[in-house]
């Protein structure tokens, strides 16, 4: 007897990326809630890849704006899709109607255009108006990583070839920050999450680098401590015992090198122990290999890497 499953709703053909698209959720989201809350269980191609059916982008298109809608989807995640429905309709309409923006989404090349104008005019609303915008019509990981992490690199560059002056770079980095702040604060926390404290040590001022790596932590199902720029060893050590963080997380950027950063690494990891996973990433990493070494930390080059160390 042929038991093959004829109902086309339960066909596995969705990817994750087209998942992602059409419910607003990043990519790295889905994978937490799948592996936290079994919210989904796709199938899988040969080589390993997530496939979704019609009833799982279903399921997680209404997980999404009930989550929106101020749901926890720790509460909902186990519920069927018939639980869910009922559930939403307790919801006014327009909070469960998938957002619009009465013009089509911009592409990446057309929003980095834009803000590096604003930078180069000084135009702080202006690249204000086009991180908004980003964040209408990109995914998170995809504003970050063909975005922000870009557009800030290229800032550098013009900064260094003396196209631009250090007002242009303090001007959009303010921007970026505030804007990764708001942005980070709207981050849903599942209960009992794991926390990760974030901060750059002392004599490391630039938390760019951090602010970003915040949003990575949220996205993996992290809560997170963001504890800031320049903070010794001692504070850092004593904030993350007192919130039992299960990781430290910091941010190395400038200065290359330095000695005095090299001995707040090694005093951090012998006040917070040698168990506690120590995450290092940032622009200057490399030049801190030896004494990262030293300390066990995880050290992290890009995005990537960063994504395996958060799957702790």
């Amino acid at each position: 007897m042929n038991t093959r499953n004829t109902d086309p709703r339960q066909e596995p053909r969705h990817s994750i990326a087209v998942v992602s698209r059409r419910t607003g959720i990043s990519q790295l989201v889905l994978r937490a809630w799948e592996r936290r809350y079994n919210a989904v269980i796709p199938a899988r191609t040969d080589t390993g890849r997530r496939k979704y059916n019609d009833l799982d982008l279903e399921k997680l298109i209404l997980l999404s704006r009930l989550t929106s809608g101020g749901h926890r989807i720790g509460d909902i995640a186990a519920l069927t899709l018939d639980e869910l429905k009922q559930l939403a309709k307790d919801f006014p309409p327009e909070v469960l109607a998938p957002v619009t923006t009465g013009r089509p989404p911009a592409e990446v090349s057309e929003l980095m255009e834009a803000a590096l104008d604003a930078v180069a005019n000084l135009d702080s609303r202006g690249l204000e108006s086009v991180l908004d915008r980003a964040l209408v019509d990109l995914s998170k990981p995809l504003l970050r990583n063909e975005l922000l992490v870009p557009l800030l690199e290229e800032i550098g560059e013009r900064w260094r070839d003396g196209k631009l002056r250090v007002a242009h770079e303090h001007m959009a980095s303010s921007i970026v920050a505030a804007f990764l702040t708001s942005m980070n604060a709207r981050y849903q926390v599942a209960p009992g999450a794991p926390m990760v404290a974030i901060a750059t040590p002392a004599s490391q001022m630039h938390e760019l680098g951090a602010l970003l790596a915040a949003s990575y932590a949220y996205e993996s199902g992290w809560d997170v401590l963001y504890l800031g720029p320049n903070l010794p060893a001692e504070d850092l050590a004593d904030a993350a015992r007192t919130r039992g963080a299960q990781a430290v997380l910091l941010s190395l950027v400038f200065p290359h090198g330095d000695t005095g950063t090299s001995a707040e690494l090694r005093e951090l990891r012998r006040l917070v122990g040698p168990q506690l996973p120590i995450i290092v990433g940032g622009q200057a990493v490399q030049s801190y290999l030896g004494v990262l070494v030293e300390i066990d930390a995880r050290i992290v080059l890009n995005s990537s890497d960063l994504e395996q160390a958060l799957n702790l």
